[in-house]
């Protein structure tokens, strides 16, 4: 699928630390994970290796947007509903002394989520400063979200920003969802649900 000069294609195994680096750099000043690693020393490396233990695990979904020089500016990544529990403590591993705010995230997380199976959770979804506002984000959920309509499979997912009803979520018919997930006075998520456009 070729937009503005960039592709969307599956990653490759090859690429995946290059893919949690950018996923780290995007969430770096994000509220949440501010909240979620407030050392701004560790925080890079531990979300780093946060996104590299999702995009390892069986069934993940991950989708780049690659530019016209061969650089991915994007990044999306997607896991099942029944996705494995060693992951969570393998996050555990990585996270260090910052596990219990990790640990309450899945825990608050596994209790909101839908309970209509199967569905996809977007876990990760990153693009590079310099081209935001291009179509790539846009492009990269259309991705798969367009081959999830054909399955008739529904998604969800978990927003660090407040939803309004607009933006790319907005666009592809996000509902709220649940309860919102509050753990600190800034550090909220909104769970955002949407159904299969088949259905």
């Amino acid at each position: 699928m070729k937009k503005n000069n960039f592709i969307v294609r599956s990653i490759k195994v090859s690429e995946i630390d290059e893919a949690a680096n950018l996923l780290s750099k995007a969430y770096y000043e994000d509220i949440f994970f501010k909240w979620c690693v407030p050392s701004d020393e560790h925080r890079h490396k531990i979300v780093t290796d946060y996104y590299k233990i999702y995009l390892k695990s069986k069934g993940c979904v991950s989708h780049v947007a690659e530019n016209s020089l061969g650089t991915i500016v994007g990044v999306t990544v997607w896991l099942p509903h029944d996705a494995e529990e060693s992951i969570y403590e393998e996050i555990e591993k990585v996270a260090g002394e910052n596990a219990p705010q990790f640990a309450s995230v899945a825990e608050k997380s596994h209790a909101n989520e839908p309970t209509e199976t199967p569905f996809y959770q977007l876990v990760g979804f990153g693009v590079l400063k310099e081209v935001q506002g291009t179509g790539v984000g846009q492009s990269l959920l259309k991705h798969f979200l367009d081959i999830l309509d054909y399955n008739g499979i529904p998604t969800y997912l978990e927003a660090s920003t407040p939803f309004h009803g607009g933006g790319v979520y907005g666009k592809f018919g996000y509902e709220p969802f649940g309860d919102l997930m509050v753990f600190t006075d800034t550090a909220v998520l909104y769970p955002l649900y949407r159904r299969n456009k088949n259905l």
